[in-house]
């Protein structure tokens, strides 16, 4: 902790720590100390090409500038392109959107001149390399940015120097609906697929040739997502047919598989693509993709968002190539990487899908069965799910809520939310984890703990919060009852963002907990550690283990057996490939 106290003594010294300096592959970075973490923070950086004109619909380009002076790596770089902008544009948004942020313990942990300056390559060789979670954002693969507050990594590299094990954390940016998952045989035939994946692919190979600069560990790199982010996860672990090619070595998913979204082809999309054609005046174009190149931003934009398309939006394809099969496919062959794998699910996923205020009779279920999911489910396979999840409101989703129906949500809401639960996480998730497991160690969570809701606090510590209480005059809530555990409802335990997590303190010893397996997972995959609940691998029961995620007052966190609706979610599983996925 050399590095930490020097730092601490120039503080108490009145003096000013110099901001860091970085130098890459193409050049210097200047990033921002902050003194309230003692961290280095590098926002902002270019890991390609800017997606726009002759490389928009193209594979992302590597930099191929150099300079000499410094540039300034202070601000989160702009979103990319999605129809959320009050949301997402917040640091602006445009085309040239490639950027990586990185986030580090400053001192000996990292590449950190104790007069400002760059270091030499002695000093940064003698320094600890530290092991680089990288975090790929969610939001649908339509919409999202690294730079969301939910999404700020201070708060997990400071959890990682307090146990001991410091980590560097890292986010990125990705192309988004059309403008990242674009398809139709042309974009097929000139093999610029899946750019979405392509674009993460393109960050892990700068993290392999430039990471090392910031004091971070390129052997050790664990992928870590969330919604669509873990679907992002799964399908990087299948790329190619399970080829790494050596740009990670873990892996951890957070309510989400490369089977719960759509894997459409042509026949999907090419309609959509020669509209876009059409409407931009490109129709008589010999070369109808290049054509779109030249077509202005203001003019392009709206017909590349999902709010612009039926069904369920812009996914990535079996193109052949980075995805060569359908996911299910490749799982079944164990064509993935066999990697260590954290991964799990929230215990009322179905209440974020879930059609509300809609669902009232078994006619409402078996319309919206038949024609809302994407199975084309026939007749009798309606049937058999609705035996398998009746109308019993204690058997529904939110869990543990008894006979209460939220019937203002619809008669038959908890029914429909237990099963699309089932479809778009819990059943995949069940496929997914039982063939992980079989090459590689495999832990699986259920979190079970309903999230606040309305509380902001940034203290770190707790402290100076609001008086003795820690709640200050914010409004504290749990999240409301119908939604229950929902998705999403585990980042901020992960993030050990307090103004997330709340002031209570069995959320915060569940937050503290958490952080920790999921630092200890990055370190050696595997989150076991002194103090912490055994996690059991999963295949150590024929039934599968799962440990569950909850606060004390709730019981504490323990073991079960994967059985939960074990026979719906395996039927549903059978019927995955009538998804395209």
């Amino acid at each position: 902790m050399a590095g930490r106290s020097l730092v601490k003594s120039l503080l108490v010294a009145g003096l000013t720590v110099a901001n860091p300096i970085v130098r890459v592959l193409n050049g210097s970075y200047e990033g921002l100390y902050l003194p309230s973490f003692q961290q280095d923070v590098f926002l902002g950086v270019p890991y390609a090409q800017d997606t726009g004109g002759a490389n928009r619909f193209r594979v992302p380009q590597s930099l191929v500038e150099t300079w000499t002076s410094v540039r300034d790596a202070k601000v989160y770089g702009p979103a990319c392109p999605d129809d959320q902008i009050a949301v997402d544009g917040h640091y602006g948004m445009s085309e040239d959107c490639l950027s990586i942020n990185i986030v580090r313990p400053a001192g000996s942990y990292g590449s950190y001149g104790d007069d400002g300056r760059e270091d030499t390559e002695e000093a940064q060789s003698s320094k600890q390399k530290l092991p680089v979670l990288l975090w790929i954002h969610g939001g649908g693969y339509q919409v999202g940015t690294s730079a969301l507050p939910n999404y700020n990594l201070t708060y997990l590299v400071q959890r990682s120097v307090d146990v001991g094990l410091p980590v560097l954390a890292a986010s990125i940016n990705y192309r988004k609906g059309g403008w990242g998952n674009m398809y139709s045989r042309e974009i097929q035939g000139s093999g610029n697929t899946n750019l979405a994946l392509r674009d993460m692919r393109k960050a892990l190979a700068w993290i392999q040739e430039n990471i090392g600069a910031f004091g971070g560990d390129a052997s050790s790199v664990t992928i870590w997502g969330e919604s669509a982010g873990s679907f992002a996860v799964g399908q990087l672990l299948m790329s190619y047919g399970g080829r790494t090619d050596g740009l990670f070595h873990r892996s951890i998913q957070e309510s989400g598989s490369a089977a719960t979204a759509w894997c459409n082809g042509s026949d999907w999309y090419q309609p959509i693509y020669d509209k876009i054609v059409d409407r931009t005046n490109c129709t008589q174009a010999i070369d109808t993709l290049k054509c779109l190149r030249t077509v202005d931003y203001d003019v392009i934009f709206p017909f590349l968002n999902a709010s612009a398309l039926p069904g369920p939006g812009w996914y990535p394809t079996v193109d052949g190539d980075v995805i060569p099969a359908y996911p299910t496919e490749l799982l079944y062959q164990g064509r993935f990487a066999h990697v260590p794998h954290l991964y799990g699910t929230n215990s009322d996923e179905g209440t974020d899908n879930a059609p509300v205020g809609v669902i009232n009779t078994d006619a409402d279920l078996y319309t919206y069965l038949q024609q809302d999911t994407g199975f084309g489910f026939p007749s009798s396979t309606i049937r058999r799910i609705m035996q398998l999840y009746p109308d019993d409101p204690a058997k529904g989703i939110p869990l543990n809520t008894g006979p209460e129906r939220f019937a203002d949500k619809g008669y038959q809401y908890k029914r429909v939310a237990a099963i699309v639960g089932d479809v778009f996480y819990h059943a995949p998730r069940l496929d997914d984890a039982r063939h992980y497991a079989e090459h590689a160690p495999t832990y699986i969570y259920r979190f079970n703990t309903r999230p606040l809701a309305g509380y902001v606090n940034t203290d770190y510590n707790g402290t100076n919060a609001g008086g003795s209480s820690g709640d200050g005059n914010a409004t504290v809530m749990l999240a409301p009852a119908y939604k229950g555990v929902a998705h999403f409802s585990e980042v901020g335990f992960v993030f050990a963002n307090p103004g997330s997590v709340g002031p209570w303190p069995g959320y915060r010893a569940l937050s503290r907990m958490m952080s920790e397996q999921w630092i200890r997972f990055a370190y050696t995959g595997n989150p076991n550690g002194q103090g912490l609940p055994r996690w059991p691998r999963y295949n150590e029961s024929k039934k599968g283990f799962n440990l569950v995620l909850q606060t004390e007052e709730q019981g504490g966190t323990y073991v079960e057996e994967d059985t939960y609706r074990i026979e719906g979610r395996e039927y549903l599983t059978k019927w995955a490939r009538r998804r395209h996925v």
